[in-house]
């Protein structure tokens, strides 16, 4: 399984900051449990693996699974259903011949049109209140993020700039990128693949808050829910309630962060090269 299964190979490419996020706010896994905090890259990996694995579903099959047994697709398959409009589950399945990757392509689709569709039903005054709203606390946000005090040429984020990220696909169209990097021109360049890949993940989680009902509020700059300060690129794990039974309340945030932070990594090198 370690050497041919997609979940080994994209917790991998993750940095430690990012794993560890997954661990403990989306696994809700103690750090010093079975020593992760001690654990080298890989072992991490392996980690979260058989964490990963052995809780997904909740069921009492969980109990007599091998490590690592659970499939990536099968995963998939069950976020796809949750994430499904509407009633009845997805045509995925096990044996069919639908890629790994091609799931997680309308699991980004699906997560996208929702936003759009919260969008679209929002009143011009909730909308104008929106972006005043996020355009204040991407501005603290930015400042904490690059530890300086004020980020000189900040652009607003309007009412125009979120609907043209949000109707062009946050993660099916680059819009994530297009509006982080839109608001600030100063953090393009040396700072590209740190900070304001950080910024617009921060954009994404905020914005699935807003849809989910989850309720962020800004605490010295930087996005709370429930008094814990959110950083991106940690930030996406709070992906909850509105799309999920209490039996994936931890896989379903999970899958969330890896496939988010992948896409908007492949966003930002896209637009370097």
């Amino acid at each position: 399984m370690e050497n041919s299964d997609r979940l080994f190979t994209l917790l991998s490419e993750l940095d430690d900051n990012e794993l560890q996020s997954i661990w403990s706010n989306a696994l809700q896994c103690m750090p010093g449990k079975d020593r992760f905090d001690n654990a080298t890259h890989l072992q991490r990996v392996d980690l979260i693996s058989m964490e990963w694995r052995a809780i997904h579903g909740h069921t009492l099959r969980n109990r007599f699974r091998a490590a690592h047994a659970l499939p990536w697709k099968r995963i998939l398959i069950d976020v796809a259903d949750k994430l499904r409009p509407g009633w009845g589950w997805t045509s995925y399945r096990m044996e069919d011949a639908h890629t790994e990757e091609a799931i997680e392509a309308d699991i980004r689709r699906m997560f996208d049109e929702r936003i759009q569709g919260m969008w679209a039903k929002m009143s011009p005054t909730a909308k104008e209140k929106l972006a005043q709203t996020l355009d204040g606390e991407f501005n603290a946000a930015a400042s904490t993020l690059t530890r300086t005090g004020k980020i000189a040429g900040l652009r607003s984020i309007t009412v125009s700039s979120l609907g043209s990220g949000i109707s062009s696909g946050l993660l099916t169209g680059a819009g994530a990128y297009a509006l982080a990097q839109g608001t600030t021109s100063l953090l393009v360049g040396g700072l590209l693949g740190g900070a304001l890949y950080q910024l617009g993940l921060w954009l994404v989680v905020r914005l699935f808050g807003v849809w989910s009902g989850v309720q962020l509020v800004a605490s010295g700059g930087v996005a709370a829910v429930g008094g814990a300060l959110l950083s991106a690129p940690a930030a996406v794990v709070i992906l909850a309630n509105a799309v999920m039974s209490t039996s994936y309340r931890k896989t379903i945030p999970a899958t969330m962060a890896l496939l988010v932070a992948h896409e908007l990594r492949r966003q930002f090198d896209e637009e370097k090269v």
